[in-house]
Order: C-alpha cells, then sequence, then structure tokens
C-alpha cells in the first residue's frame, strides 16, 4: 500500500511541478521530452479520479514531498531536494566550514548507554564553559540520552546561533551530574586544523574540506612552513569529502606551474567543456610533495591528487579514493528550499573520469557510504591513461595512488579498547593528576602503559581476541557432538594459554597503545594542535611517507624521473 501511495503521489506531483512551472496543459495536450513523449492529460486524468475516488483523504503535502523524493531517487546519489534547514545547513557546512552549535564531536560505543565526547573545537561554547573529552552527555533538556542516536543528539544539539541548550554531563572522579547551560554560536571547522614540522624539514599540512577558505589557508600554511626551513611537504587530503570545485582549483595551483590545466567539466550532450587553469601566481613549483589519500578522500579532494599525479609534479599515497567525479550546482526553489542537482562530470588533466559509483544512492559523507569498498577489482579491466612523464594511470574507482598502503587493521584488544571510550576516560583521569604536563618532553612511556592497564582492568575490561572468538566457535561444534574428556581438557587447557596471552598483548601492540593514548593526552591538555602533533610523529602512513621524501633517488623514481647529467 506504501508503495502504491508513493506511486501515487509522484504521478499528482509531476502535474503540480509543471503547472507550477508555467506550463499550459491544453485538452489532449502531449509534451514531447526527447525522443519519448509524455500524456500530460493522463496525469490530470489520474489525479483527479484520486480525488474523487480513494478511500482515504490524500495528505497532499506528503504526497508531494514523496513525489518528489521518488522522482530524484531515479537519478544519481547526488541530486537531492533540500528542506530550508538542509539547504541552509548545506551552505553553512559544506561552503562555509560553518553551523550553529557546541563546538564537539560525539559519539556512542555500543557499550554506553550515554554519548562521549570524543573532540572538541577550540574557542567554541564547549570548549569555554570546560567541557572535557571523555564527558559521557546524560541529559539533553532533561531528555535521556540512553534511548537516542548521534544523528538525533546532533538535531537536538543544533540550532540557531544565541539560543540555548542545557545539558548533564557524567564525568569521571565527579559523583554528581554537572549541568551547563550553552549559548549556540556559529562554529567555524577548521579548515586547516594544523600545520607543522615533521622529521627531516618536511612541512605537514592538514585540510579538512574545501570551503570557500581552503585556498588562501593553504597559501598562509606553505608561507609559514617555507619560513621555517620546510624542504619537502605533505598534504594530507585523508577523510577530506570535497567541497568546492573552485576551490580545489585554487589548492591545486599552488603547486602546479601558472596556466597548467587542473580539471575540466562535461555537461550534458550538446555543452561545452569548461576548463579550469592554475592561476594563482603564487606556486611551489620544485619542493618535493606527497598527498595523502584515502577511500574518505572524495570530490575535490580527488581533483587536486589527480592534477598531481597527472603533471607528476608529486606523489600520490594512502589508498585509492572514494570515486566521485560528479559536479552540483543548487538552485533555490519556494520556501527556502532547494534542488542540488549533477550538472556535469570532471575529468584530470590526462581526460580520466575517476567515477565510482553510478546508479547506486549512497552519499560519500555519511559513515557507511565512506567504507564502501570500490567497485572495480584487480580482473576489471579498467582504462589506461598517461602522466605528463608517461607513467600508466586509471580511469574509474577513484584515484588509484603511486604507493598503495595496507588498509590499518587494529587488533581486538584496541578495538575493544576504543569501543568503550578507555584511551579517552584515561586521558582525563590522567590530565587531573598531571595538569602541567610540558608539552616539549611529554611521551608514552613504559610506567604510563602499565597505569593504563591497571586503570582498566579496574573497571572490569574484558575483550575477546579472534582465537578465542574461533575456541567459541569450536567448543560449540564440540558440544553439539559427544567429546572425549581428553579433547575437553584440551579445549579448558588452551582458553586458559589464550587467557594468559592476553597479558602479552599490551607490549606486542605497544605502539598502538602509545599513539592512542598520546594523542588523548595531548588533546585534552593542548586542543586540536596538540592531538595533531603527537598523532604525526606515530602514525605509520606519514611515517612511511616521509621516507619517500627523504630519499630523493626513491622519490624520482616513483614518478618516474629521468636523472639529470
Amino acid at each position: 500500500m506504501r508503495t502504491r501511495t508513493r506511486r501515487i503521489a509522484f504521478i499528482g506531483l509531476s502535474v503540480i511541478v509543471l503547472l507550477g512551472a508555467g506550463w499550459l496543459l491544453n485538452q489532449d495536450r502531449v509534451q514531447a521530452v526527447g525522443e519519448q513523449q509524455y500524456d500530460l492529460n493522463l496525469l490530470t486524468q489520474v489525479v483527479e479520479r484520486i480525488r474523487a475516488k480513494y478511500v482515504d483523504d490524500l495528505n497532499e503535502g506528503e504526497a508531494i514531498d514523496a513525489a518528489i523524493r521518488g522522482m530524484l531517487g531515479t537519478l544519481d546519489p547526488y541530486t537531492e531536494f533540500l528542506e530550508k534547514k538542509q539547504n541552509d545547513e548545506m551552505k553553512m557546512m559544506q561552503i562555509q566550514g560553518k553551523y550553529g552549535g557546541l563546538g564537539i564531536k560525539i559519539t556512542k560505543p555500543r557499550e554506553e548507554n550515554a554519548l562521549v565526547v570524543v573532540a572538541l573545537f577550540d574557542d567554541t561554547p564547549a570548549f569555554d564553559v570546560g567541557l572535557q573529552t571523555g564527558d559521557r552527555i546524560v541529559l539533553i533538556e532533561d531528555r535521556s540520552t540512553a534511548e537516542i542516536d548521534v544523528s538525533q543528539a546532533a538535531d537536538l544539539l543544533r540550532g540557531s546561533p544565541g539560543t540555548d541548550v542545557k545539558i548533564s554531563v557524567s564525568r569521571e572522579g565527579e559523583d554528581e551530574y554537572i549541568d551547563y547551560t550553552l549559548t549556540r554560536a556559529i562554529i567555524t571547522i577548521p579548515v586547516v586544523p594544523y600545520v607543522g614540522m615533521l622529521d627531516n624539514d618536511i612541512g605537514y599540512i592538514k585540510l579538512n574540506q574545501f570551503t570557500e577558505e581552503a585556498a588562501r589557508e593553504i597559501e598562509t600554511a606553505l608561507n609559514r612552513l617555507k619560513d621555517q626551513g620546510a624542504r619537502g611537504y605533505l598534504l594530507d587530503l585523508r577523510g577530506n569529502p570535497g567541497g568546492l570545485l573552485e576551490q580545489a582549483v585554487g589548492v591545486a595551483g599552488k603547486f602546479l606551474e601558472e596556466d597548467r590545466l587542473v580539471v575540466y567539466t562535461m555537461g550534458r550532450p550538446g555543452t561545452e567543456r569548461r576548463s579550469y587553469h592554475a592561476s594563482d601566481s603564487y606556486t611551489l613549483v620544485d619542493a618535493p610533495l606527497v598527498v595523502l589519500v584515502d577511500r574518505y578522500s572524495a570530490s575535490a579532494s580527488e581533483i587536486v591528487a589527480g592534477a598531481i599525479q597527472d603533471w607528476d609534479r608529486g606523489i600520490v599515497a594512502g589508498r585509492p579514493t572514494f570515486g566521485k567525479a560528479s559536479v552540483q550546482q543548487i538552485f533555490p526553489m519556494n520556501k527556502g528550499t532547494a534542488l542540488k542537482i549533477t550538472t556535469a562530470r570532471y575529468y584530470t588533466p590526462s581526460g580520466r573520469l575517476i567515477q565510482k559509483i553510478k546508479e547506486s544512492r549512497i552519499n560519500p559523507f555519511a559513515p557507511q557510504a565512506a567504507a564502501v569498498e570500490p567497485d572495480v577489482s584487480e580482473e576489471t579491466e579498467r582504462e589506461t591513461y598517461r602522466t605528463e612523464g608517461g607513467r600508466t594511470v586509471y580511469g574509474g574507482g577513484g584515484i588509484t595512488p603511486d604507493v598503495e598502503f595496507d588498509v590499518p587493521t587494529y587488533p581486538a584488544l584496541v578495538q575493544a579498547l576504543n569501543n568503550q571510550s578507555l584511551f579517552i576516560k584515561f586521558a582525563s583521569h590522567y590530565v587531573t593528576g598531571n595538569p602541567d604536563v610540558d608539552q616539549a618532553t611529554f611521551d608514552v612511556t613504559d610506567e604510563m602503559i602499565g597505569d593504563f592497564r591497571r586503570f582498566v582492568e579496574a573497571r572490569s575490561f574484558e575483550y575477546t581476541s579472534v582465537a578465542e572468538q574461533t575456541l567459541n566457535e569450536l567448543e560449540e561444534i564440540v558440544q553439539d557432538r559427544t567429546a572425549s574428556t581428553e579433547v575437553l581438557e584440551s579445549l579448558a587447557d588452551l582458553r586458559r594459554k589464550l587467557i594468559r596471552q592476553h597479558e602479552q598483548e599490551y607490549q606486542r601492540h605497544r605502539e598502538l597503545l602509545v599513539a592512542r593514548i598520546g594523542t588523548e593526552i595531548s588533546a585534552r591538555l593542548w586542543g586540536t594542535a596538540g592531538r595533531y602533533a603527537f598523532a604525526t610523529k606515530h602514525d605509520p602512513q606519514i611515517i612511511t611517507s616521509l621516507e619517500i621524501l627523504a630519499d630523493e633517488e626513491k622519490y624520482r623514481d616513483l614518478l618516474g624521473a629521468v636523472p639529470e647529467e
């Protein structure tokens, strides 16, 4: 019945939309669209018959909304109807990098019945009142957070700047809830949250998204690093979902010679190709460059990575990118609503179309979409193209890095600790007892890891290793059959050994534990900059990228460059 109602709504909406656009429906009028004809008079007849005969009253507002979304559901994933609130938020988030809220990132671990604060933006309402990472938000406006998800919580916490929201927080070491009344403000998501010098005089820049300030902030970052003596650069686009096409061109232009083609777009048949060239007078064309990407890097990130790769300007490293090569425009509609329509596709300088997902309506900015693996397998034949220097690159399936890293996997121990927010909780506990740590000398010692172990054990922390999961399955199989005493004793002995092996897990995964513990403590003590400053020293992909930049011969080999005589 629901499907039938949506189809009826779609037909009704088609008439309403055409009338609203100024079409004239005469008696027996047939409107041609392309080579196909649609009898608009038939649509009118269907709507009138529904109004006259349908058993229930038709909620025309709901029908119109369902019809719009049903019609757009036949198109690509990125063509959307935006309600006024969605339209306003998109303008602020994707164009300006802003939203009305508190300035926190929250999660809800499976083992928790409350929201956990995992990050704070500096100089925001949440930061100013003293909210801390690791805090558990148990109430929002006297509503328990136990039964709501992160998306619902975000809707409650966000709102118009100047309005208040009351929250109650449970904090490590406090017996009573802490109540806060926060005034929402315009939260500016940092476009470039961290700029710093790494080993071997390599300048590091993290770019979060391509908002209207992206190119300017990248230039500021490059000038700062150059003044500090940077001889090479690492541009981190991991997790960057994209943004404005013009800003992608501007960012790429900081590393390419003036007038180099960055990207071109092609719209529907009959429209002209539109080319975008590097035009900025500020360029950094000689210094070695590595661009880090992953499967969360999409759209504008792929424009920059594709241009750098096609012109052999630097090394693209990481994982294959998301594969979104479409361009959207937002068209204002009635009452503050808008229609976001895919109007063109973009191509890299070598002519590559790197679009991966064609039919599926999956949003690349949602967590489940970003986790989708490429639909182009190794056995699938992909179109090949050539870089300026003659290297082979591929179309479809996103940007394939010049240097691919293995997909990072986290052992059961680290996953379990993370899922229970124990790194964040320990950071709050540690900082309470060590508020005056010197950032310049701070590091995670064996003694600190011992303190961490005692901290989690005091909270009855348990986890199941992969071997134990396999043993559980084996025991279930044995229980279904008649097993000898000897077999049962062997399984029990194996379980005891696996439990003892837990003791060795902390040492085996020491580097991961150091990275997670140190990052959370640094964030708690020194904010976003502190988090990145520590994390960059322990990130395996960054460490490998630094090795590439430090080895001139390897760098040139990867680019296929011919040594100078």
